[in-house]
């Protein structure tokens, strides 16, 4: 995503459905709360959703509360 500095590549090297994003409980209830991203508080989030139309957005979300 434009602005982000954070290497992101763990959503794309994960392998199957999701990704463990490495955010804390805080941060992934900060990202359901003010982002609208779901995932669980051990910072696993479903990739399979993941498309060209909102991976900016989701990158951006997760830079945000990292």
């Amino acid at each position: 995503a434009a602005g982000v500095k954070q290497d992101m590549s763990f959503i794309t090297q994960q392998k199957g459905m999701f990704s463990y994003s490495g955010l804390n409980k805080e941060q992934m209830q900060r990202l359901r709360s003010e982002f609208g991203v779901y995932g669980v508080d051990s910072g696993r989030i479903c990739v399979a959703a993941l498309n060209s139309k909102n991976i900016d957005a989701v990158v951006s979300a997760i830079a945000k509360v990292a």
